[in-house]
């Protein structure tokens, strides 16, 4: 499934930059919370100033109280925790070099990464800081987790869609979470606005338009025994030669069949090196995915129609014929009438 895709080296590069000095090194008399201090108590920078320019590195400003929650933790962290001599040797003029100062020191950079995390908001503030980053971390991510080659501009316009519509709700990390759990309301929301990257343009074709009865050669309506069994629904189907009856299960896409089927319709020239599509991803019922074989074919015969451009799934792993939503959706209306065990397909 979708999984999330939010950088984290665009905080550091942005929030970790260079301060310019308030009081260079000068001793005071009195040591004050209004600056930001060496281990030895000494000075270093003007809090307020460090405020300022962390609020600026997220691109907020003070009227934004989670922005400042992260930053007065971050000062907090920093507060007396480098030596005089540390500041010393990562500064040059005036301005201190707080990210070299930092990735020196691996205990005071996790805990500078838990002032954004335990936000609550850190998901949203890196969208809304540095979105242009984001952006090219999810395009990159997605299209690093499957083998299918992605349309570059259908990622691109889903990655934007999926930023703006956690920015619009501002949604909590926690509430973030449910955009990738495929039984939520905010997940088929998602999907809904923003589409499914991964879909391909068979699985487009797939769904009903009305040039679909262009596919469809029989009468405006046919009534079609189905064999019951086990609390399953099996549909009789011919192709070329080849009649079985074939499981009816409507969370299913394509037409899915077994590699033996396959090789039987190739002896009989129904699946063909010219109407191959390549390889899909398809989820099963299990969770687990498989890479299947997609052929599209013109020889499908259920009742009294004869259909064309329907996409069939070639499984290794199939033991049954499943009849997906492919063929059902070149129809404008379908019923499955259970009392009466027969399904009802309307052109």
């Amino acid at each position: 499934m979708l999984k999330p895709f939010i950088s984290k080296g665009g905080f550091f590069k942005s929030i970790l930059l260079f301060f310019c000095l308030a009081h260079a090194y000068t001793i005071c008399a009195q040591i004050s919370a209004d600056y930001i201090r060496s281990k030895e108590g000494r000075p270093v920078i003007a809090r307020k100033s460090m405020l300022i320019n962390c609020l600026k590195s997220f691109k907020k400003d003070r009227t934004d109280k989670v922005a400042v929650e992260i930053c007065e933790c971050y000062l907090n962290k920093v507060d007396k925790r480098f030596t005089n001599k540390e500041y010393k040797e990562n500064t040059k003029g005036r301005m201190i070099d707080f990210e070299a100062l930092i990735n020196k020191d691996a205990t005071i950079k996790e805990q500078i990464d838990s002032c954004f995390k335990n936000s609550g908001r850190s998901i949203l503030m890196s969208i809304e800081s540095f979105q242009k980053e984001n952006i090219a971390e999810c395009i990159s991510s997605l299209q690093k987790s499957t083998n299918k080659t992605l349309d570059p501009q259908k990622v691109k316009e889903f990655c934007y869609c999926q930023f703006e519509l956690i920015k619009r709700k501002k949604l909590s990390d926690a509430e973030y979470q449910q955009i990738h759990n495929p039984n939520s309301l905010l997940y088929y929301e998602m999907m809904y606005k923003c589409g499914n990257p991964f879909e391909d343009s068979t699985v487009a074709n797939n769904q009903w338009n009305e040039n679909a009865q262009k596919d469809i050669d029989g009468p405006q309506s046919d009534t079609i025994n189905i064999l019951s069994f086990n609390g399953m629904a099996y549909a009789r189907i011919k192709m070329g030669s080849t009649v079985l009856f074939w499981l009816l299960d409507t969370g299913a896409s394509d037409l899915l069949i077994t590699k033996e089927m396959e090789e039987e319709f190739k002896m009989e020239n129904i699946l063909r090196q010219d109407n191959y599509l390549g390889v899909g991803e398809y989820e099963m019922a299990n969770g687990s995915v498989d890479t299947c074989r997609k052929y599209i074919v013109d020889d499908v015969r259920i009742g009294k129609y004869h259909l064309k451009n329907i996409v069939i799934a070639v499984s290794d792993k199939a033991k049954k014929t499943i009849l997906g939503r492919s063929l059902l959706n070149k129809f404008s209306k379908w019923i499955l009438d259970n009392r009466s065990n027969v399904l009802i397909l309307v052109k």
